[in-house]
């Protein structure tokens, strides 16, 4: 009798674990269903001149124009914008989405700019979109050695201004904690500025 009492709490513990297991596999199974789409980009500063809607080389004023003129002489042109990346946690998921990790490369018409990664854990509720603001510095002259105006044109197309256009790209690395602990993406997420993209764990 007694052993017979024994086998029937082993088999009821191998039960409770075998569903404890599917439901962890249908958590992760459900993060698979993460999506990110590169929205915009905002806060675009060349040499630390303000670029945005309503900018143009000829509106320059003396001091931005001097300051430009000296980033030129100097070869040294740092361009500072902040790339919005929005994380969506479908609603039928019902389980919220813990981002750890979110590396990220910057491509402008497919050349490599700057790499880097969000500071801090990102929780995605069922049914939530989140903004991911990524900060971005680097120089302008890996993209163009031309005079002012071209690199002041380059910063326009960038922001998404002017009648030039650039492709911006963001291959992104997302991490996502789950009760297995922590699990990459199987491969980069690849974004280009206006459209979403998604791919599994």
């Amino acid at each position: 009798m007694f052993r017979r009492s024994r086998i029937t709490v082993l088999l009821a513990a191998l039960g409770l674990l075998g569903i404890s297991a599917c439901a962890t596999l249908r958590e992760i199974a459900a993060l698979r269903t993460l999506t990110f789409e590169f929205t915009r980009v905002s806060d675009v500063r060349l040499v630390g001149i303000p670029i945005g809607a309503g900018s143009s080389f000829s509106a320059l004023g003396v001091v931005d124009a001097a300051r430009l003129g000296a980033a030129i002489l100097a070869k040294q042109a740092p361009i500072e914008l902040v790339a919005h990346v929005n994380a969506t946690n479908p609603a039928a998921n019902q389980v919220t989405a813990r981002l750890v990790e979110l590396g990220w490369t910057l491509f402008v018409d497919d050349r490599r700019t700057l790499a880097g990664d969000i500071a801090r854990p990102i929780p995605i509720g069922p049914g939530s979109t989140v903004d991911v603001p990524l900060s971005v510095r680097f120089d302008l002259f890996q993209l163009g050695s031309g005079g002012a105006r071209d690199l002041y044109d380059i910063a326009l197309a960038i922001a998404g201004q002017g009648s030039l256009k650039k492709d911006l790209r963001l291959d992104l690395e997302p991490t996502v904690e789950t009760p297995l602990g922590p699990i990459r993406f199987s491969a980069p997420v690849v974004v280009r500025r206006g459209t979403a993209s998604d791919r599994d764990l």
